[in-house]
């Protein structure tokens, strides 16, 4: 993982909160974006703060390199305000740990470093439940360790994976 010193992102709500730390990250995993027609080639920098970086990053990059899988994901950093799975806003209304560039909504891995099947969720739960159940008490651990409050919540199709704001 190639980390360095980024700016605040110019796009999105001018009222959108700061970003604690932020950094832009390139993963030595491939990554995948989950669109309705499967999972597409994702090559961008992740955009997010510097302790999401050193925490949940950090342990996916471990635990995809160490199984030769790639991360699909469906959102890191969108300043825009928590919602629930179905899309409505959670109230009383508050940031999204999204906004904070501090959580990925995790959909699954793709076999073979990327070049093999796509698992979802319930596919991961089926066929590698202790991969999936490492993933997220990895992730979890790592975020305490950090002295924050981890924001883990399975949402079907989908894990939410996230550092509670400062």
């Amino acid at each position: 993982m190639e980390k360095e010193i980024s700016n605040q992102p110019n796009w999105g709500p001018p009222e959108k909160p700061p970003i604690q730390n932020p950094v832009k990250v390139a993963m030595d995993i491939p990554l995948f974006y989950a669109t309705e027609r499967g999972p597409t080639s994702w090559n961008h920098s992740v955009v997010c703060g510097e302790a999401f970086a050193d925490t949940v990053l950090k342990e996916c990059e471990r635990i995809f390199q160490e199984q030769n899988l790639a991360l699909v994901h469906i959102g890191f950093y969108n300043p825009r305000k928590a919602r629930r799975k179905d899309g409505t806003i959670i109230q009383p209304t508050r940031w999204s740990n999204h906004a904070y560039g501090e959580a990925v909504d995790f959909k699954g891995v793709i076999t073979n470093s990327g070049e093999g099947e796509f698992l979802g969720i319930a596919d991961m739960e089926s066929t590698m439940p202790e991969t999936l159940k490492e993933i997220v008490e990895s992730c979890e651990k790592a975020i305490i360790d950090a002295g924050r409050e981890p924001e883990i919540v399975h949402e079907g199709d989908w894990y939410h994976i996230g550092l509670w704001p400062l």
